[in-house]
Formats: structure tokens, sequence, C-alpha cells
């Protein structure tokens, strides 16, 4: 199936409405926060914020998913987005019996259980405190890589957390944007996907104080836009509906 095609058949419109629909992955080593992230996420746009200081959050050992909804209003149409948020395990490899599961194993019920194939982000986690989970990035990237989860059309979100710790953070902002250029040529060598650097997005969030939560968000809905070009989706839309009043003026004038 080719991508194009994957992509178009998760959008739907009529004349005021439009709704897409895709899957946002988070992947990273484990207590980077991916969970966290994503119930921020998911409850933020209601009104909500879980902090750390007052839930308890479990080390993610199976693979959990979320819901991520938003609602855009772009001239007279209304943009829903509606996606289902995958949290991988950090636990490299299978895990042993009666123990949870590892990322291997998360990534055969993903394959299993998913109702969406098309991934729309892919969102690498890491510790802003942690050089080695920054580092770390490249083998989940290749992991990524080598399960298919990227595609023409997919964005990659580089996620630091733990904003909120400045004075011990230690990935700095140059590595970051190194780490943007690598990954744009890394996926281009390994599979020919040419991922432009308008879809490799930085961006840093504290789960302890919501700095940054919002921005997230923004980032998650303007990867959508970019996927399924929403706006040009309206222009046609809006340049077709001219047109044709054009036409009825016309007759009408004769």
């Amino acid at each position: 199936m080719k991508p194009e095609y994957e992509i178009k058949r998760l959008i739907r419109c009529n004349e005021s409405d439009i709704t897409c629909t895709g899957g946002v992955v988070f992947i990273g080593d484990g207590h980077t926060g991916k969970t966290h992230a994503a119930l921020n996420l998911s409850s933020f746009q209601q009104g909500g914020f879980i902090n750390a200081q007052c839930q308890t959050i479990s080390k993610s050992i199976n693979l959990e998913f979320e819901y991520f909804i938003a609602h855009s209003n772009i001239e007279k149409f209304r943009v829903t987005i509606s996606s289902q948020l995958f949290i991988m395990p950090g636990q490299k490899g299978k895990a042993e019996a009666g123990t949870g599961l590892a990322f291997e194993d998360a990534l055969d019920l993903y394959f299993d259980i998913r109702s969406i194939n098309e991934v729309i982000v892919l969102v690498l986690t890491y510790n802003l405190n942690s050089i080695t989970t920054f580092q770390n990035l490249e083998y989940w990237l290749n992991r990524a890589i080598e399960q298919e989860l990227i595609k023409e059309y997919t964005n990659i979100i580089l996620l630091g957390t733990h904003l909120d710790q400045e004075h011990t953070i230690i990935v700095k902002d140059e590595e970051i944007e190194a780490g943007r250029k690598f990954i744009s040529n890394h996926v281009e060598e390994r599979i020919g996907v040419k991922i432009d650097l308008d879809r490799i997005i930085t961006t840093k969030i504290s789960n302890m104080t919501q700095e940054g939560i919002p921005e997230f968000q923004e980032e998650i809905t303007d990867c959508f836009f970019r996927s399924f070009d929403i706006k040009q989706i309206i222009n046609e839309h809006l340049c077709l509906e001219t047109h044709s009043l054009e036409k009825i003026s016309n007759i009408e004038n004769e």
C-alpha cells in the first residue's frame, strides 16, 4: 500500500468538518517520563494535570495507551484530531516470564491490537538530566526504523523531560540540534525516506510543573496538520466553493 493512500484513508471531510486520526508512539529508555507525558497530554486538553508528586505512576512494563483529541477552528471548518497514544516500555529486548513486557514483547502486542497502522508522530523521549538517555535514542530510532514505524508522513518529536530540574540539565541545545540533523540523515540512509527538519521537532516539558505541556500539545496538533496538509485541503475546499458560487452568479446574470 502506497504511503499517500495510507494517509488519505485516515481523513474525512465535508462542508464544515474535517476529522483525521493516526497513531502517536512514545519510545525511549525507562524512567524518562513517557507514560507521565502521555497522561498529561491526554488530560491537559480537558483542563487536568497529573502532578508526579501526588500521583504514583508506575514504571511501564506493558504496552499502554491513552487517547488525545484536539479541536481547531479554521475559516468555516472545525478540525478534529483523534489520536491513540501508545507508550512502549523502556526495557530493551524481551522480558523474562512473569516480569511484564519489554520493548520487543510490547511491539508484538502493538502489531496485534492496534486499530490504526499509521504512526503520525514518533515521540523519542529522553531525560534532560541524563546524557545516556539522550544517546540511547539512536537505539530506539533504529528499532523504530526496523519495525517500519517511520514512513514519509511520520513526524518525529525529540521530547526532553524533567525540565523543572534546570540546575542539573546536562543535555545541551546544540546536542539536541545535532540530534535533529542526525535523525534526518540517518533515516534517509537507512530506508531512503526523507524526513525534512521541519518534521523533526524538539520540545521540553516538566511533568512536575506543567511547563511545556501546552506547547507539546500544540506540536502534536501541528504534526497532524503537516502530515494531512490540512491547510491545503481547506484552501482547496474554499476555492472550489468560490468557483461554484461564481458559476451560479454568472448563470443568474445571463
